[in-house]
């Protein structure tokens, strides 16, 4: 049994420029008081061929209390310095993930699409070994999330396997090759208090 249920995250302010931040906006249940706060994690993935490119945007620690929970994640644009310059533009990944303890339990990606804003540009790129990411823009495709469920070992209960629990299509790439099915958040089972909202930047 998962002590956390994530029952929606939407994508804010998208499409983007490139440059913006990125915000979130998480709403999960709490079904069962935690010793500990969860952890969320924002990783970008750089290169479809090679994982040492994702880049981790952020991670913070949330306090959990029992009932609906919801908060605003704001992370800062990836930086395409660490990024190779043919991959800036194209089909990316942009991961939510959830951790306890340390230990990973739900990851929700979502293809990101980045091209040149400017029309023009994007019908004739100029041949350049990075381009200039102030004439670019993130279209983030909220859509079609991959949301993938692992089992844990929570406070008070057995080890779980650490298998994922699949749900739809599969990304590929660094870290996104670990996202192998899309599906449905979880609905929530109680809402006693209300929901609980929080900003973090």
């Amino acid at each position: 049994m998962s002590y956390v249920d994530v029952l929606e995250v939407k994508v804010l302010d998208n499409p983007a420029k490139y440059t913006d931040d990125l915000r979130f906006k998480i709403t999960f249940q709490c079904k069962t008081k935690t010793k500990e706060d969860l952890d969320w994690r924002i990783t970008w993935v750089g290169s479809a061929k090679d994982e040492q490119y994702d880049q981790i945007l952020d991670e913070v620690a949330v306090p959990p209390d029992v009932g609906v929970n919801t908060f605003e994640y704001v992370v800062d644009a990836p930086d395409p310095s660490k990024i190779p310059g043919s991959e800036i533009i194209g089909v990316t990944v942009v991961m939510v993930q959830a951790l306890y303890k340390g230990k990973e339990f739900l990851r929700v990606g979502y293809y990101v699409k980045v091209d040149y804003a400017d029309l023009q540009l994007r019908e004739e790129p100029p041949e350049v070994e990075r381009p200039d990411v102030e004439l670019l823009e993130r279209n983030i495709i909220e859509a079609e999330p991959r949301v993938t469920r692992y089992l844990i070992e929570w406070d008070d209960i057995g080890v779980a396997s650490m298998a994922a629990t699949p749900e739809h299509g599969a990304v590929a790439g660094g870290v996104g090759a670990a996202m192998e099915q899309e599906g449905g958040f979880a609905q929530p089972i109680m809402s006693e208090g209300g929901a609980q909202t929080v900003t973090v930047e």
